[in-house]
């Protein structure tokens, strides 16, 4: 266990006049949700993309860097990182690939420990690095029944299996695909469209549900995709959808209570998102193998990216 090294990682939580996550790509998805997580405890906290560190964070001797990174040897993350310790401030990172370079500029360090990933697109360990947030927040007194969200996520995957299959036959030929989320789901929708766009070449956009009316609803028509994240039931999503509905678009409505096309384990919202994107994994996949592409491999990139 890493007990040990997560009360010292949440200790440094506590002292830091404020918490901010670096990180690319999907971490930075993760990223996404322990800012949110920690900004209801009450913490100020705050992510930005590595690369654009220097343009939005400044940073002193109060506030404690954590960095996100599956391989630890991202140089986008690497860069301000070095930047960052000559500024006095605490760092920690949460990283899948022990004594990599992000962990050794590292003051305290979580590993992920998912194995190893082999696939380009990361997917196992985004789900360990959302876990990982949700532990280190109950440090800081988030109430979640956190040990049981591996047999939820099995259960997750055993359910999702058949409707994602159908779901990848019946969207394999979409040219666009829209995914809505709202709070805490928010991440997710990102994330959701990520891997639609990296593994199925497919042009998909993560968005705020809010931000549908203004300007994206202009691209929706009849037929159009649109993957809708609905936790309990939240009244402003299902307003959104609603909306789509309105114009033609084709809603995919993701629920945690069992009123969804997609029916995902019952959980709080923060764990929501973690099996929201098991869906979105697994959609991913099948349309993948719908198509015949290369799944691990996606053309154009690479597992670590280690050039700025």
């Amino acid at each position: 266990t890493q007990a040990n090294e997560l009360q010292a990682f949440a200790g440094l939580m506590k002292k830091a006049s404020r918490t901010v996550f670096i990180s690319c790509g999907t971490s930075y998805h993760a990223s996404l949700i322990g800012a949110i997580l920690l900004s209801k405890l009450g913490h100020e906290a705050h992510t930005v993309i590595a690369s654009e560190f220097e343009t939005f964070i400044l940073v002193d001797n109060k506030t404690l860097v954590i960095a996100l990174s599956q391989s630890g040897e991202t140089m986008d993350v690497i860069l301000p990182l070095k930047q960052i310790r000559k500024t006095g401030a605490k760092t920690g990172s949460i990283v899948n690939v022990p004594y990599s370079t992000v962990q050794r500029l590292s003051d305290v360090t979580l590993n992920l420990l998912a194995g190893p990933e082999i696939c380009v697109a990361s997917t196992k360990a985004f789900t360990n690095q959302v876990i990982t947030l949700i532990a280190l927040a109950e440090q800081l007194g988030y109430e979640t029944d956190s040990d049981g969200i591996p047999d939820r996520i099995k259960t997750t995957l055993e359910t999702l299996d058949p409707v994602c299959r159908r779901l990848a036959h019946e969207l394999k030929d979409a040219p666009d695909i829209y995914v809505l989320g709202r709070g805490e789901a928010y991440p997710m929708a990102r994330e959701i469209a990520l891997k639609l766009k990296e593994i199925d070449y497919i042009h998909a956009e993560g968005m705020m549900a809010g931000e549908l009316k203004h300007g994206t609803l202009a691209l929706i028509e009849a037929g159009v995709p649109v993957i809708c994240l609905v936790p309990d039931n939240d009244a402003a999503m299902l307003a959104s959808a609603h909306e789509v509905a309105a114009r033609g678009g084709r809603t995919i409505i993701v629920s945690n209570v069992g009123k969804g096309d997609v029916n995902l384990a019952h959980s709080d919202r923060f764990e929501f998102g973690i099996h929201a994107c098991l869906f979105g994994h697994l959609l991913s996949y099948h349309i993948g193998v719908e198509l015949g592409l290369p799944i691990d491999k996606p053309r154009n990139l690479a597992k670590s990216v280690t050039v700025t």
